[in-house]
């Protein structure tokens, strides 16, 4: 009996295997685009990431040699430019997540689970 269970087992999972691979196989192209896209997108985030950061470099060497009432402007310019680049990350962040939830199937799933993720809302439980 549990040779037969362990057959069937194995039997499963080669015939599943093989379909994800025919699955794959049918779109090389549209993977690779996705992850060419994910690359030069990431590249992207990392240039505008070192720009910002040389940015708050210069403002901060500009405070630290600053003295008076110079240092109490540079204080806040480093402050403003903080400010600034945070509320453009946040701006980003929320478009991200407003893609990917376009990107995500609409209605389906199960009672009391969110769209498309088969996952609980929060607050119930499956």
């Amino acid at each position: 009996m549990k040779s037969m269970q362990l057959y069937r087992a194995v039997i499963a999972g080669v015939l599943m295997s093989s379909g994800m691979v025919f699955a794959q196989d049918e779109m090389p192209g549209m993977m690779g685009r996705g992850r060419a896209e994910m690359m030069e997108w990431r590249k992207k985030m990392a240039d505008e990431m070192k720009a910002q950061d040389a940015e708050l470099d210069r403002l901060a060497a500009e405070m630290n040699a600053a003295t008076g009432e110079k240092k109490v402007d540079a204080v806040a310019a480093v402050l403003n430019k903080m400010i600034e680049q945070r509320k453009a990350w946040h701006a980003r962040m929320e478009q991200m997540h407003e893609k990917m939830q376009g990107m995500m199937p609409k209605g389906g799933g199960k009672p009391g689970m969110s769209p498309g993720m088969n996952m609980p809302k929060p607050g119930t439980t499956p």
